[in-house]
């Protein structure tokens, strides 16, 4: 059963609205390669790097904002930012596209119910930016604990429009004896993508135009195939589906 989870959601293409998805992967590679190509970005961070080299070599280094970044790196760490939101978000509503399949939920009815969700989604972030920093020195593990107990929380709140402590509720209890689960199967599907990736760019250049291109590809590709599962796994453990059949692609638009 897990291997075939992995499997289904490698498949993130096979929807009934296939071109919707073809369409929404090529907006969010836009979106991703921006922080990368766009003239007022500037994604080289030698200055950082060398900074950090002399400091570890015991020399006094300058340790000011703009000794260690330039205005395009800031430009281009905020872009890195924003644009990890972005992928969270399609991540959300991929899974609210394929959960609400069954029931004929249209594209633009996916987006509304995922950013419907998002402002409270984001109250419960900021909530836990200071819990998440603590984390770190236990190696992160109440976060991701956390986090695997949540993992439906986005879902209930989009599909169900639940109170934010009542989808909380649910997903605590949907998660119940089954984090570990979760868990690895996000993290097995993690790996099983990184994998050609990290193959191609054992005999490629790491760096160059190249390298950016390929390496956006697998980040776009990692939301859509983590979407997929997030949907795999609420039909399995929420809904009970015994078992899940990838959706046939049609010509509904």
């Amino acid at each position: 059963m897990n291997f075939f989870i992995i499997i289904e959601s490698v498949k993130f293409y096979k929807l009934r609205h296939e071109k919707t998805v073809q369409l929404w992967f090529i907006l969010l590679y836009a979106i991703n390669i921006s922080a990368y190509i766009l003239p007022i970005s500037d994604p080289d961070l030698s200055k950082l790097m060398t900074s950090v080299e002399n400091l570890l070599a015991g020399q006094a280094v300058d340790m000011s904002i703009g000794n260690l970044f330039t205005t395009g790196n800031l430009i281009f760490m905020g872009l890195l930012i924003l644009i990890s939101l972005i992928n969270a978000i399609f991540i959300l509503i991929y899974a609210t596209l394929y959960v609400g399949e069954a029931e004929s939920i249209r594209p633009a009815d996916s987006i509304r119910k995922s950013l419907s969700a998002l402002p409270r989604l984001i109250f419960l972030g900021l909530l836990l930016v200071v819990p998440a920093m603590l984390s770190t020195f236990i190696f992160m593990i109440p976060l991701i604990v956390f986090i695997m107990m949540m993992y439906f929380l986005p879902l209930n709140l989009a599909l169900d429009h639940l109170p934010l402590h009542e989808a909380m509720h649910q997903s605590y209890a949907s998660t119940k004896h089954q984090k570990l689960f979760i868990f690895l199967q996000v993290m097995m599907l993690s790996i099983f993508v990184s994998l050609p990736q990290t193959i191609i760019f054992s005999f490629a250049p790491t760096d160059g135009l190249a390298y950016v291109i390929l390496a956006t590809f697998f980040s776009v590709l990692q939301v859509f195939v983590q979407g997929r599962l997030m949907g795999i796994l609420y039909l399995f453990l929420v809904k009970k589906v015994p078992i899940v059949i990838t959706s046939k692609p049609n010509d509904q638009k």
